[in-house]
């Protein structure tokens, strides 16, 4: 669901992508959710989606990445020792501590890249528009400043809370339910893909017995025993999925796959399809915990340690990129999730981490496009915005027809430096498929990344 969510905020009704592929991989198991294969099926499209897309891909979506590369590394290497896979219950108990540890890893990596002079500063913070966003169907019943340091300041509790509580199993409860009221808000200010992910993520959190006092509650009455008998036979999964296709592609084809060209947009849609989540989220955790006492909390088989060494590693890749802005090796999709922080050399902004921390040069040389013949980098760079040179040697090497004048700090001053057009330019680099960099917009612009 939070893939289908992220895909229809994003991109739309797509429906001849690869992410089209992933969503069709998504309906057929949803049809089947407890299939080990179709679940693999979903995530190998999905890695395969996303894969195609890197470097340009959201911080949510690089965890759904890293989550399916790991799962599927996990699963082979299980099909190849044991002649089978794991069932969905075996499959679940492995995983969970992984899917817990990597989402307390992103919460706490945007509660620290948020300590940085820029989001805490009324004037510059992205708490400002964020909040601002939250009343999406009147965004003026907001317009007053005096939200902005109450927002400012509520964020970096939650965020800094959200990990604690959620890294303990006494006051786990209380982590999910602050974090759904979180997640809310989020989705209202417009952040429906991270929430989605977020609220999927949860479930690794809920105790132990939930989900079957769930069913258990559920099944009691007939007619839904009745339904649910029919509705888990093949030939109904093959046409409830035949149903679903066909409403995606109808959507398409009648609303178009632009969501933003619909006469309402998808804000409030998506919007209230998070809202709705998170009830049925609560209606299923008090249900869950309707009969014993004291709630046991999630503990898999593998206890709370992640076990397998393909989930340890992929923890470490999760760690790598939460350290790559400071470290100089990439800013874009490092879980800073709105947070201002900038990294680039001569305008460092963090409280608490020195920039002596930064060992790689990427962000060092900034430049100016001072004139150009293209209009998409002449747009990109208005207003005072500089790149990177990794970035604006990316862009020519893709644009061998641009004809670029800028500027960039030598050694002695500025240095100003010209490319006319080409016949041709090499590929995309090794480098600039792992790494990307933000454009650095005036501070005063009101940047908000």
């Amino acid at each position: 669901m939070s893939l289908i969510l992220h895909q229809l905020w994003w991109d739309g009704l797509e429906t001849d992508s690869l992410h089209a592929v992933a969503i069709l991989a998504a309906l057929w198991l949803l049809v089947r959710p407890t299939s080990v294969g179709r679940f693999a099926l979903m995530l190998a499209a999905e890695v395969v989606a996303v894969g195609h897309d890197l470097p340009y891909v959201g911080d949510h979506t690089l965890v759904v990445f890293v989550t399916g590369v790991a799962v599927l590394a996990l699963l082979g290497w299980t099909l190849a020792r044991n002649r089978r896979l794991p069932a969905p219950g075996e499959l679940f108990d492995t995983i969970a501590p992984f899917l817990r540890v990597q989402l307390i890893i992103v919460y706490a990596a945007a509660a620290l890249s948020k300590l940085n002079t820029d989001f805490l500063d009324p004037q510059t913070s992205c708490a400002g528009p964020m909040s601002q966003k939250i009343i999406w169907f009147d965004p003026t019943l907001l317009s007053g400043t005096w939200r902005i340091t109450p927002s400012i300041w509520a964020t970096v509790a939650v965020e800094i809370a959200l990990p604690i509580l959620l890294a303990v199993p006494r006051t786990r409860v209380i982590g999910l339910a602050l974090g759904c009221a979180f997640h809310v808000v989020l989705a209202l200010a417009g952040n429906v893909p991270f929430s989605a992910v977020a609220l999927a993520l949860y479930v690794a959190f809920l105790p132990t017995h939930t989900v079957s006092r769930l069913h258990t509650v559920l099944l009691r009455h007939r007619r839904l025993r009745s339904v649910t008998r029919t509705v888990t036979t093949p030939t109904a999964s093959v046409l409830l999925f035949a149903v679903g296709v066909g409403l995606w592609f109808g959507a398409a084809r009648v609303l178009g796959r632009d969501p933003w060209s619909w006469s309402d947009g998808l804000g409030g849609v998506a919007r209230l399809a998070i809202v709705v989540m998170v009830g049925l989220a609560g209606v299923a955790f008090v249900l869950g915990r309707r009969r014993g006492g004291t709630p046991e909390y999630a503990r898999p088989r593998s206890g709370r340690r992640l076990g397998h060494p393909i989930l340890i590693v992929a923890v470490a890749m999760l760690l790598a990129n939460a350290a790559c802005p400071y470290l100089g090796l990439r800013s874009e999709s490092t879980f800073t999730m709105f947070s201002n922080l900038r990294t680039e050399q001569g305008a460092w902004n963090h409280l608490f981490i020195p920039e002596s921390v930064r060992i790689f040069g990427f962000q060092d040389r900034l430049v100016t496009v001072v004139a150009t013949d293209d209009p998409a980098l002449a747009a990109r760079t208005s207003s005072g915005t500089e790149l990177t040179r990794f970035e604006l040697d990316r862009y020519l090497r893709a644009h061998p027809r641009a004809k670029v004048t800028w500027s960039e700090a030598g050694p002695d001053g500025a240095i100003t430096r010209s490319r006319g057009p080409v016949a041709a330019a090499p590929g995309e680099t090794f480098a600039e498929k792992l790494f990307h960099f933000k454009d650095v917009r005036p501070r005063e612009d009101g940047d908000c990344g």
